[in-house]
């Protein structure tokens, strides 16, 4: 099996290291990856910036700006004409899905299809019982302030974020785009925290049947090492019964360090890469 991390970062996140992109190389290099694909976060739709207002960094320190997509590109052209005899490196995004900004995203990804070879399609920000969108992950005083009333039904929470889930991958199936589904269980980031249940069963059934897409699109998973770093989480994305459940129907995992620093990549490879050689 070759050795591939399939969900990088670089500058341009605004969110993490300032550690140059050749840093990140020699690490994977140093590890004895194969492949690596740059997958920075894609620029958010322009109507999505004019109308979020909460918290403000979330709004700017989220994704790559528009003005700086043609530098990031060129930082990725770069690094394969110097490092190409070393490693392969494939050039990607990570797109976030809004329901509500379906047309700008197609646009981008049509505009961009002939540049991209790998997307990793996440959703990161859900709107709360109010209807705003929040972020997820920024942070979990964001996430408290925001669905905090949710967090006394958090099964509907969690319906709601599948659901998100399932309209994206629909939305990449009619596009005919193939995807790596980002950190399926993101929603999980902060259970330790707030004490979040199991899925219920019928959340399960959800999650049955955007693992049935998935597979019935040719599309893949993320299995995502981000969450072993996160101190209320502590396991992987998805997590360890859904990546199970996904190997028997034959569904590609792809390791993901969603390294933000040099010193993420990778971590716990070797765990994520025996759960998908066992007994598969």
């Amino acid at each position: 099996m070759r050795k591939k991390d399939g969900h990088t970062h670089t500058i341009y996140s605004h969110h993490g290291s300032q550690e140059q992109l050749s840093a990140y190389l020699d690490r994977a290099i140093e590890l004895g990856f194969d492949e690596y694909v740059v997958t920075e976060h894609a620029p958010l739709p322009a109507p999505f910036l004019l109308s979020f207002n909460q918290p403000e960094k979330a709004r700017y320190d989220s994704a790559l700006y528009d003005r700086e997509l043609k530098d990031y590109q060129s930082l990725v052209e770069e690094a394969q004409a110097k490092y190409g005899q070393q490693i392969k490196i494939k050039r990607g995004f990570e797109v976030d899905y809004f329901a509500d900004y379906e047309d700008e995203i197609q646009v981008f990804l049509e505009k961009e299809k002939g540049w991209w070879d790998e997307i990793v399609l996440s959703v990161h920000f859900l709107p709360d019982k109010k209807g705003d969108l929040a972020a997820i992950d920024y942070d979990a005083e964001t996430f408290e302030q925001y669905f905090g009333p949710d967090l006394d039904q958090p099964q509907q929470l969690f319906a709601r974020y599948f659901q998100a889930i399932e309209d994206s991958i629909r939305f990449a199936d009619r596009l005919g785009i193939k995807v790596r589904v980002g950190h399926l269980t993101l929603i999980r980031i902060y259970q330790k925290r707030f004490d979040l249940p199991d899925f219920s069963p019928e959340v399960q059934a959800q999650i049955d049947r955007i693992l049935a897409l998935i597979k019935a699109g040719g599309h893949e998973i993320d299995y995502n090492a981000a969450g072993f770093r996160k101190k209320d989480n502590g396991e992987s994305y998805p997590t360890a019964a859904i990546v199970q459940r996904a190997k028997r129907l034959g569904i590609p995992l792809v390791y993901g360090s969603d390294a933000h620093q040099v010193a993420d990549l990778g971590l716990h490879y070797e765990e994520i890469s025996e759960n998908i050689m066992k007994n598969s």
